[in-house]
C-alpha cells in the first residue's frame, strides 16, 4: 500500500504539473485570442468581432483555468499522497518496535 501510495503521488505530480505546463503554453501562444481582441479593438461595434472575440476569450480562459487547477491538483493531490505515505510509515515503524512489559 505505501508503495502505490507513493508511485501515485509522483504520477499526480508529474500529471498534473505537466498539464499546467501544456496549458500555460496554450494560453501564451494563442495567437487567435490576441487577433480577435485587436480586431475588436479596431471595430468595437461590429457584432461579428464581439462574437469571434467572446468565443476566443472562453477558449483561452479555459486554457488558464486549466493551468491553475491541474498544477493545483498536482502539487495539492500528491502532497496529500506523500503525507499518507508517510504516515504509514511511521504506523509500521510502530508496529514493529518492541513493546515494553511491565
Amino acid at each position: 500500500m505505501r508503495l502505490y501510495l507513493r508511485v501515485l503521488g509522483v504520477l499526480l505530480l508529474i500529471g498534473g504539473l505537466g498539464t499546467c505546463v501544456v496549458a500555460a503554453r496554450f494560453a501564451l501562444g494563442d495567437t487567435a485570442f490576441f487577433q480577435a481582441g485587436e480586431a475588436l479593438e479596431r471595430h468595437p461595434d461590429h457584432v461579428l468581432f464581439q462574437g469571434e472575440y467572446y468565443a476566443a476569450l472562453l477558449r483561452h480562459v479555459a486554457y488558464i483555468l486549466t493551468a491553475i487547477v491541474g498544477g493545483l491538483l498536482g502539487t495539492v493531490g500528491s502532497a496529500v499522497l506523500f503525507g499518507l505515505h508517510a504516515v504509514l510509515v511511521r504506523l509500521e515503524r510502530r508496529d514493529d518496535a518492541p513493546r515494553a512489559r511491565p
